[in-house]
């Protein structure tokens, strides 16, 4: 899984996601308040994590065998960074200039076609091959891909350089080969794209402007 997160590295891609409750914490009451919060329960993190999408959505993820009542006080605790980076992400995102409506369903097509390209090219310099594609339009992440080939990916990465689409192509065709993203994955990301650390960060400095782009 690709996450659009700013602040750490990509969640489990196949965690179990479910609506963020109304809940208070020993340390206060943070978790309260009218903020876009998804908790996330993982049985692959180690430690209770906080992440700030582009997007401004916060989601805390649980270890399977971990305390909820305990990462609930964690994201209390990190109310101070959660409003430090949420607000660098917003004087960012007005910083950009704002792009015009699109067509959803073009725009979509337009996706598709890009996807389906540069599944194949990079696929088969990899030596690995998707089973399927889907286009949606997520609000937490760019891309995901099941065990079995799966692969899903962002209509709204047609709005990125093509640099940029191309890397999500390769990091997701990537967990054809490692699940995970560990040393491994990376290095296999990086024989692929040597630079792809630069359209990572693109990402992350401006998933927003893209999440903001109206679909009629």
């Amino acid at each position: 899984m690709f996450s659009t997160a700013n602040v750490n590295k990509p969640v489990d891609k196949d965690a179990r996601v479910d609506p963020f409750a109304r809940a208070k914490t020993t340390a206060g009451e943070f978790v309260t308040a009218p903020l876009q919060i998804r908790e996330r329960i993982s049985s692959r993190a180690r430690r209770v994590r906080v992440d700030v999408r582009p997007d401004g959505e916060i989601v805390l993820t649980i270890p399977r065998r971990g305390s909820r009542t305990d990462a609930l006080r964690f994201l209390d605790e990190s109310r101070p960074w959660i409003e430090r980076t949420r607000s660098r992400l917003a004087a960012r995102a007005s910083a950009l200039p704002a792009m015009p409506p699109r067509d959803r369903k073009a725009l979509k097509a337009q996706a598709e076609a890009q996807a389906r390209v540069l599944l194949e090219q990079e696929g088969a310099r990899l030596g690995l091959r998707y089973r399927a594609l889907r286009m949606r339009d997520p609000r937490s992440r760019w891309g995901s891909c099941g065990p079995e080939g799966d692969v899903m990916l962002s209509m709204r990465l047609a709005l990125a350089p093509p640099e940029v689409f191309r890397y999500v192509v390769i990091h997701e065709l990537c967990h054809l080969r490692w699940h995970g993203h560990g040393p491994r994955f990376w290095d296999l990301v990086a024989r692929q794209m040597p630079e792809f650390e630069s359209h990572r960060a693109w990402l992350r400095r401006n998933g927003n402007t893209l999440h903001r782009v109206e679909l009629r």
